[in-house]
């Protein structure tokens, strides 16, 4: 069994690895906080817009393990903050790890 979605706020530090639409925002570093996340994917808050196929490397350290993953942005609506959508990169160093914290065993 697999869960969904875990609503959680944790810090997130980004790094901006490409971004085509705005080749200046590459090796941009930035603290974000995510708001939830899946197997697949995390919603985050971010001081700054962040272009849709922007590719992020992500630092994201649970009380359980650090995680680094890469992802790529799917889309941000300006709420006040900029509310943005991941995919993860399935090649991502720690992506065999994550997708664990979301397997059930019964």
């Amino acid at each position: 069994m697999r869960l969904d979605r875990i609503e959680r706020q944790e810090e997130v530090l980004v790094d901006v690895i490409d971004c085509v639409n705005q080749p200046d925002l590459v090796d941009t570093a930035l603290a974000c906080r995510t708001l939830d996340f899946s197997e697949d994917g995390i919603k985050m808050v971010s001081e700054m817009d962040l272009p849709v196929n922007t590719l992020l490397g992500l630092r994201l350290d649970l009380e359980t393990s650090l995680y680094r993953l890469q992802a790529q942005v799917r889309w941000s609506n300006d709420e006040g903050n900029f509310h943005v959508g991941l995919r993860l990169n399935q090649d991502s160093p720690d992506m065999n790890d994550w997708t664990r914290m979301f397997q059930l065993e019964f």
